[in-house]
C-alpha cells in the first residue's frame, strides 16, 4: 500500500494537462452522494474521500466495516452506494462487546474501517481497540477526523506516558464493556487482575504505540500489563499518516481473534466449514456444603455458591492443535486455547498477547502434520502433570462416551512435558485414562503442530478458582474405583501427611519440624510418588483425616466418595484453591493454614513469582491455630460417623 501522498488538492479539481480541462477527482461522487445524506455534525470533508477512495482504488469486492455514532449509518449507505459489491458493516461503541466480537470474526477480516466518530475521543479509541485487529494485513484504519478527549480541571492533554499511568491508577473495570470478574472473585487465580479501561483519545493511543516501537517494544520505565497492550499495537502498525484532518493507520499483520465460550458458537453458526456445535450440558447452580476453615480474616478466593455454565461438545474440522493446548483454525484462538475461558482477558502462555481480545501463537504452525480420522482434545496448557490431568483434563471426559457414540474410532490426542524422556505416558496417564477404556495405542501424543480430520471437544468442568460442575464427582468415582481395584489388600493409618520433597517452587524451608508436628499426633508421613497410584487411592480412601501441603500431592481426596477431614498448609500467594473446590463436591470438613510467603503479590496484582513461592511455617503462630483444630477434630469423633 502506498504511503498517502504530503499534499493533494482539497478545494476545487486539479487540472488535466491532457486535456487542458479540469479531471474530476473519484472522491468527488462520495461527495456529491455525502451531500444528500443527513448527518449529525458537520458531513465528511473531501480529504476523507480522497483517502477512502484510495483504501479502495480496483476493489469490486471486500468487507468494510463502518464505526462510530449516528454519522455511522449515512457513511454506510454511501459506501454500499458507490461499491455495490462490498460487504458494509457497523459497529458503534453502545454494542455489546462480545457480541460484536464474535459477529466480526464471522464477517472478518476486513479491508477497510472507516471511522465515523464525531462526539467523544475516549470513545473513539475504544471503538479503535475493538476493531483494528479485526483487518487483514495491509487493511486500513480511516477516521476521518480526531475527536479530542475532553481534559478535566483545564490541564494540558497528558502524554502518552502519563496516559499509561493513568490505565494503571484507574479503578479496576470492565476494559470494554465485556463480562466484569464477579466480586467473589476479586483476585483471579493465575493471571492479572482485569484491567482499567483506556483513557485517553486515538492519537494518544497511536502515539504511545508509535513510541514503543522506537524503544524496541521493551520500556524499563512502565513494567505494567497495560504496557502489553499498547506493545501489541505497536508491533501491529505498518503506516501511521496524517492528512489534514484525516488520520490514516495500516495494519501489518494479520492476529487472531481470541474467541470464549460464549462468542464461539455464533462464529460456528455463521461459518459451517469451522465444525459445528453437536451437545450440551445445561447450565447448574449448586451450594457447597462442606465446612471450610481458614488461619486468616477471610479468603477472597473462596465463594460457597458455584456458578457452573453451560458444558458443550463440540466438533471443529480441519483446526491446528499445537502445543499447550492451542486449537486453532483461519486465524481464530478457539476456546479450547484458554484454561480459564471465564475470565475477563483470556490468556495462554503459548500465544502472544496483542490485545484483550486477540493474539498470535508463539510457535509456527504454518505446516502441521495432517492427522486423518476423528480425534479427542485432551491436551493441557501444562501437560504431563498429575493435578491438571485430574482437574482440568479429566474433566472434559463428561463427553467421551458421547464422542464414542458418534466416532467409535476416535483417539485421543495430548502433548506431555517437552522434556520428558522418553517422550511415553507415566504409569499414572495410564492408570487415569485407563478408566474410560483408553489405552496407550489410542492416544496420539503429538510434538508438532498437527491438523486433526475431525476435532472433537468439550467444555472442561473443573475451572480455577470458580466452579466445579457437580457431575465431575461421577467421573472421579469412574477412575477411583478403576485404579483401587488393582491395590494391596491390607490395613492403612487413619491419619496420613501428604508431605512435599524440596522443589523450586512452594517449598517449605522447615519441613522436618512440620513433619514431626504430625507424626507427634499419630500421622504417618507418606510421598505420593512414592507409590503406584493404585496405593494412593487406597492410602486416601482409607484415612479418616488427611493433611498436606497444598498442591497436587492433595487431589487423590478427589477419589475419596466418604467425607474425610483435611488440612491443607500453604503460602499465602499461593491462590489455588483446588482443594476447596474438590471439597466442597466431596464434602469433605477442609481447614486451611496459610503461612506468610518469601514474595507476596503486589498490592492489587498477581505474579506468578509470588505463585510459585517458597515459605516457612511459623510453629508458635500457625502451629498453635493448627494445634487447636486438630483437638477440636479428635473430640469430634470420625466424620462419617458423626454425619451419620
Amino acid at each position: 500500500m502506498s504511503p498517502v501522498p504530503a499534499t493533494r488538492p482539497t478545494d476545487g479539481d486539479a487540472a488535466d494537462p491532457a486535456v487542458g480541462e479540469p479531471a474530476v477527482h473519484p472522491a468527488s461522487e462520495l461527495v456529491r452522494r455525502a451531500d444528500q445524506q443527513r448527518w449529525a455534525d458537520v458531513r465528511p470533508h473531501l480529504a476523507a474521500m480522497e483517502v477512502v477512495v484510495d483504501a479502495l482504488q480496483g476493489r469490486t469486492d471486500g468487507a468494510v466495516l463502518v464505526v462510530g455514532g449516528p454519522d455511522a449509518a449515512p457513511w454506510s449507505t454511501i459506501l454500499a452506494g458507490q461499491w455495490p459489491g462490498l460487504r458494509v458493516s457497523t459497529v458503534q461503541l453502545p454494542d455489546d462487546a462480545s457480541t460484536t466480537h464474535a459477529r466480526l470474526t464471522v464477517e472478518g477480516p476486513f479491508d477497510l474501517v472507516v471511522d465515523a466518530s464525531d462526539e467523544d475521543g475516549n470513545d473513539q479509541a475504544l471503538l479503535f481497540q475493538r476493531v483494528f485487529m479485526h483487518l487483514r494485513r495491509g487493511g486500513e484504519y480511516v477516521a476521518r477526523r480526531l475527536v479530542p478527549h475532553p481534559v478535566e480541571d483545564s490541564a494540558a492533554t497528558p502524554g502518552p506516558e502519563a496516559l499509561l499511568l493513568q490505565r494503571l491508577s484507574a479503578s479496576l473495570t470492565a476494559s470494554d464493556g465485556g463480562t466484569r470478574i464477579a466480586v467473589d472473585d476479586a483476585l483471579p487465580n493465575e493471571n492479572l487482575p482485569p484491567e482499567a479501561a483506556y483513557a485517553g483519545d486515538l492519537w494518544g493511543l497511536v502515539a504511545a504505540a508509535l513510541e514503543a516501537r522506537t524503544r524496541d517494544f521493551h520500556d524499563d520505565r512502565v513494567e505494567a500489563p497495560a504496557y502489553r497492550d499498547v506493545e501489541g499495537l505497536g508491533r501491529s502498525l505498518e503506516q501511521v499518516h496524517v492528512h489534514s484532518k484525516v488520520l490514516r493507520v495500516v495494519n501489518g499483520v494479520r492476529v487472531a481473534p481470541k474467541l470464549r465460550e460464549a462468542e464461539v458458537d455464533a462464529v460456528l453458526a455463521g461459518r459451517p466449514e469451522l465444525g459445528e456445535r453437536l451437545d450440551a450440558l445445561p447450565p447448574v447452580t449448586w451450594t457447597a456444603t462442606c465446612a471450610y476453615d481458614v488461619n486468616r480474616e477471610a479468603d477472597p478466593y473462596i465463594q460457597s455458591r458455584l456458578a457452573v455454565p453451560e458444558m458443550v461438545l463440540r466438533r471443529y474440522d480441519a483446526p491446528t492443535c499445537s502445543r499447550g493446548q492451542i486449537v486453532t483454525r483461519d486465524d481464530i484462538l478457539f476456546p479450547e486455547t484458554f484454561r480459564q475461558s471465564w475470565m475477563e482477558r483470556i490468556a495462554n502462555v503459548y500465544v502472544v498477547e496483542r490485545a484483550p481480545r486477540f493474539g498470535t501463537v508463539r510457535r509456527d504452525i504454518s505446516a502441521p502434520d495432517e492427522l486423518p480420522g476423528a480425534w479427542f482434545h485432551l491436551d493441557s496448557e501444562w501437560p504431563g502433570h498429575f493435578g491438571h490431568l485430574m482437574t482440568e483434563q479429566l474433566s472434559r471426559m463428561w463427553a467421551w462416551e458421547r464422542v464414542r457414540e458418534l466416532e467409535p474410532d476416535v483417539k485421543v490426542l495430548l502433548t506431555l512435558q517437552h522434556d520428558r524422556e522418553p517422550a511415553v505416558l507415566a504409569p499414572f496417564e495410564i492408570d487415569i485414562l485407563g478408566a474410560f477404556g483408553i489405552t496407550p495405542d489410542d492416544i496420539h501424543v503429538f510434538t508438532a503442530p498437527c491438523r486433526p480430520e475431525r476435532l472433537y471437544t468439550s467444555t472442561g468442568m473443573f475451572s480455577l478458582p470458580r466452579f466445579v460442575h457437580p457431575s465431575m464427582a461421577a467421573i472421579w468415582d469412574r477412575v477411583g474405583d478403576h485404579v483401587v481395584a488393582s491395590a494391596e489388600k491390607r490395613e492403612r493409618p487413619r491419619r496420613i501427611f501428604v508431605s512435599r520433597r524440596p522443589s523450586l517452587k512452594r517449598s517449605c524451608h522447615n519441613v522436618a519440624e512440620v513433619e514431626a508436628f504430625f507424626v507427634d499426633r499419630g500421622f504417618e508421613v507418606v510421598h505420593p510418588e512414592d507409590h503406584p497410584l493404585a496405593e494412593q487411592v487406597a492410602l486416601f480412601r482409607a484415612a479418616g483425616t488427611i493433611a498436606g501441603f497444598a498442591g497436587s500431592g492433595l487431589f487423590s481426596l478427589a477419589f475419596c466418595r466418604t467425607p474425610k477431614r483435611v488440612f491443607a498448609l500453604g503460602p499465602d500467594a499461593y491462590t489455588a484453591r483446588n482443594e476447596y473446590l474438590i471439597s466442597a463436591l466431596r464434602g469433605h470438613d477442609l481447614t486451611a493454614v496459610r503461612s506468610r510467603s518469601d514474595l507476596e503479590h503486589p498490592e492489587g496484582s498477581w505474579t506468578q513469582q509470588a505463585f510459585a513461592s517458597s515459605f516457612t511455617f511459623d510453629l508458635d503462630d500457625e502451629g498453635r491455630f493448627l494445634a487447636e483444630r486438630l483437638d477440636r477434630a479428635d473430640s469430634l469423633g470420625p466424620l462419617s460417623r458423626r454425619r451419620g
